[in-house]
C-alpha cells in the first residue's frame, strides 16, 4: 500500500490527486513570479521622496504584496484540502525571511533605504491573509475571519501612520 494521500483516502481518485498536485505546482510558480515582482518593485528608485501620504500608501502596499505572497505559498503547501499548523508557520517564516531579504536588497538600490518596520508590515500582511484564507472554511466562520483580517490590517495601517506622521518617523 502506497503512502500517498490518495491511497489513504478512498474517496480521492488518482485524477483528483493529480489535479491537486497541478494546482500546488501552479501556486508555487505564481509565488515565484510574485516574489520576482516584489523584487522588481524594490529595485525602483523614487527620486524626491514624494508626499507623506504617498509614503503611507507605498508602505501600506507591503501589507497586500506580502499577504498575496503568503496565500500563494500556502496554496503550494496545501495537502488533502487543508494545511497543517506547521505548514502555515513555515509560510509565515518564509514570507518574513523574504521580507528581510527584500529590505537588504533595498539597501543596495539607489534612493531606497531598508526599514525594519517594512518587515513588520510584511508579516502582518501575511498573517492577515492567512487568517482570512484559513478562517473562511465552514459555515459561520466568514465573519470572524473578516474581523481578524480587518483587525490585523488596522494594526498595519496604524504602524504605517505612526511611521509617516507620528513618533516613529
Amino acid at each position: 500500500m502506497s503512502g500517498s494521500s490518495s491511497a489513504a483516502d478512498p474517496r480521492r481518485s488518482p485524477t483528483t490527486a493529480a489535479a491537486e498536485r497541478g494546482l500546488r505546482v501552479a501556486a508555487a510558480l505564481l509565488a515565484l513570479a510574485h516574489g520576482g515582482w516584489i523584487w522588481w518593485l524594490s529595485s525602483q528608485s523614487f527620486p524626491g521622496g514624494g508626499s507623506p501620504f504617498w509614503g503611507f500608501l507605498s508602505n501600506s502596499l507591503h501589507f497586500f504584496l506580502f499577504g498575496g505572497l503568503a496565500l500563494l505559498l500556502a496554496e503550494a503547501c496545501r495537502r488533502a484540502g487543508g494545511w497543517s499548523r506547521d505548514a502555515l508557520l513555515g509560510v509565515l517564516v518564509l514570507t518574513g525571511t523574504y521580507g528581510i531579504v527584500d529590505e537588504w536588497h533595498q539597501s543596495w538600490t539607489p534612493g531606497r533605504q531598508p526599514d525594519a518596520f517594512d518587515v513588520c508590515v510584511d508579516l502582518l500582511g501575511a498573517l492577515a491573509a492567512l487568517s482570512l484564507w484559513w478562517g473562511v472554511r465552514g459555515p459561520g466562520r466568514l465573519r470572524p475571519a473578516v474581523v481578524r483580517f480587518l483587525s490585523i490590517g488596522l494594526c498595519a495601517a496604524a504602524l504605517n501612520a505612526a511611521r509617516t506622521w507620528g513618533p516613529l518617523r
